[in-house]
């Protein structure tokens, strides 16, 4: 499947159409259930759980970087090796829990929530969440924590902005890992020349619509994240789903995770090369629903040094629900490069 410029303008804005409309359905129907379940029961309540003001994940504090004002959660000496973690979507600095708790005797762990996510401030407007802003904003806090150099760890979006960092900024990088991801180039690719890949990415074409998309997530007393993280019953605690349903409970939580999409959309698939030897490891989940296998190919093919892995029986949020396995991916990779 190839398309030109203008076929992808046309299919793009006719996908928009089809899947706002089925979604629209569903959610009436959904939404007409879920009423029906709760006749005379008060609207769900959240209060945020003990988990996430627990010492043992870190200190929680706040820096001012690239104008906007970023929460982060520090865990570990701050004269060791900086691990910085970037989540992805939709989820904030508390899916790498597992993580710190396993390297801060050895690291300074810094998990960040990223502009428009958690605690971190949410600036208006689409512009806002432009790739080389997202960039940015990690650029300037690393230099705000008086940091000249970093090993990233990210996950999902956390990842695209990674490889566009490593790409730019390969000077403040030690390593680089993605965990279920991809580059912004490899993702527009595939999704116009592989048809499973095209189908897989439908919500990316609905995430295009106004308001809809927000109004969807939060529907059924945000029951996305009871949804999100369940796959051959290998389920998060129902802490960790309180935890992410109080932090999305907010006003306008979904709407600068949406926009995310909306900025990084495009119509074209610039190609591009990239032989800084940055250490870099991408590891995908071999049941992700969301990315299809032949990504790992595509990004061999932007990458003169980059590792590859398909973590095998895992699904998307593998950090969530195979934290050793993502530990000892971790490690492995820091023991090989020294790091």
């Amino acid at each position: 499947m190839s398309f030109t410029v203008i076929q992808r303008f046309v299919v793009a804005n006719i996908l928009t159409v089809v899947y706002s409309s089925l979604v629209a359905i569903v959610i009436f129907l959904n939404s007409l259930i879920y009423q029906l379940k709760n006749i005379g029961k008060q609207k769900p309540k959240f209060v945020p759980p003990a988990s996430l003001t627990d010492r043992k994940y870190g200190v929680h504090k706040y820096i001012k970087a690239n104008n906007v004002k970023l929460h982060y959660v520090e865990s570990g000496d701050p004269s060791k090796p900086l691990l910085l973690f970037l989540h992805g979507f939709p989820e904030f600095w508390y899916t790498w829990r597992h993580q710190i708790v396993e390297f801060n005797k050895d690291y300074c762990c810094v998990a960040l929530d990223m502009r428009g996510y958690g605690d971190s401030e949410k600036p208006e407007g689409i512009s806002s969440y432009k790739l080389d802003i997202l960039v940015e904003d990690v650029r300037d806090f690393i230099r705000k924590l008086g940091r000249s150099k970093c090993i990233l760890v990210s996950h999902d979006w956390g990842g695209i902005v990674a490889s566009k960092f490593r790409d730019t900024h390969p000077e403040y990088l030690d390593g680089i890992i993605m965990f279920a991801s991809i580059t912004r180039e490899s993702w527009h690719r595939e999704i116009w020349s592989n048809l499973e890949q095209h189908f897989r990415s439908w919500y990316t074409f609905f995430f295009l619509v106004p308001k809809l998309p927000e109004w969807t997530l939060q529907m059924g007393g945000l029951k996305v994240f009871e949804d999100m993280f369940k796959h051959d019953g290998k389920n998060v605690d129902e802490d960790t789903i309180l935890c992410y349903k109080y932090t999305f409970s907010k006003p306008g939580s979904f709407t600068a995770p949406v926009n995310y999409y909306r900025a990084v959309f495009s119509l074209t698939c610039p190609e591009k090369y990239i032989d800084n030897n940055v250490p870099m490891l991408v590891a995908n989940a071999e049941k992700d629903v969301a990315l299809v296998p032949n990504l790992l190919n595509r990004i061999k093919e932007e990458y003169k040094y980059v590792e590859t892995i398909l973590v095998k029986d895992t699904h998307h949020f593998l950090q969530e629900q195979e934290p050793e396995k993502v530990n000892n991916i971790i490690r492995e990779f820091l023991n090989k490069h020294k790091l």
